[in-house]
């Protein structure tokens, strides 16, 4: 006989959110200038070019960022190739969903799961690309991917809880995100990334600072989830002392 515990576990269902489609919030500090430019671009994309076309698209831009920063092992001129892949990236990424719903072809759930799961190679082939570079140490780019990836996964749990899908948190999104890249291969094409040795490791003011980058990252993975988890501890805290006595649910 299974404990009544257990039983209690298993018989209990967990509130979840049955939306088909979310709300996307995007308070990002170039989304104003962003959804103009994008609202241009829609509107020019060729008839034959698909949603899912454009998703592709996306990954190929990803791909070409991959290959032209490992290029730069041969010539740092590759870095604007690297660049050149990070634009593409931005448009098939944020062109997709956008065309979907300029052409009223919507389709929520599939559009909502291939977006978010693409975004994980796409991610992927940047930061290999960015450390198999003669500037960025492999290990601080995926420290830098984790980090990211930590935001995503909470962006994307948040959303399930409270319909809310925000594609940017505090300020900063997928398109600052590659803007910083873009301005960081420019700074070293011009300048150089000399390297010097720090506690024992050969490093260049890029591994500083996608070093930064990262913590950033945690960071505020920390302090969101842990502001988010306190907000809804006291509505739930809130809701249960509002219930009658005879209809709270009891603590397992």
């Amino acid at each position: 006989m299974k404990p009544a515990a257990y039983s209690a576990i298993a018989s209990s269902t967990i509130p979840f959110n049955q939306q088909t489609s979310v709300i996307r919030i995007n308070n990002s500090l170039v989304g104003a200038v962003e959804r103009k430019a994008l609202a241009w671009l829609v509107r020019r994309v060729p008839a034959r070019m698909t949603p899912d076309t454009l998703t592709a698209f996306g990954i190929v831009g990803a791909a070409l960022t991959l290959v032209g920063y490992v290029l730069t092992a041969w010539s740092a001129g590759f870095l604007w190739l690297a660049s050149l892949g990070l634009v593409f990236h931005w448009l098939g990424d944020s062109l997709d969903g956008n065309l979907a719903r300029f052409r009223k072809i919507e389709r929520p759930k599939y559009g909502y799961f291939l977006d978010q799961t693409i975004d994980v190679i796409g991610n992927l082939l940047i930061c290999l690309g960015m450390g198999l570079s003669p500037y960025v140490r492999m290990d601080i780019a995926l420290l830098a991917l984790a980090g990211y990836h930590a935001l995503s996964i909470y962006s994307l749990v948040k959303a399930c809880v409270s319909g809310e899908f925000h594609i940017s948190l505090v300020g900063w999104g997928p398109t600052e995100m590659r803007l910083l890249i873009i301005l960081m291969n420019t700074t070293i094409f011009f300048f150089g990334a000399p390297e010097f040795v720090f506690a024992g490791l050969s490093m260049t003011w890029c591994d500083i600072t996608v070093l930064l980058m990262a913590a950033g990252f945690f960071a505020a993975f920390v302090h969101l989830l842990a502001s988010y988890a306190a907000e809804l501890a006291r509505e739930e805290r809130r809701s249960y002392d509002e219930e009658p006595q005879g209809r709270r649910p009891r603590a397992i």
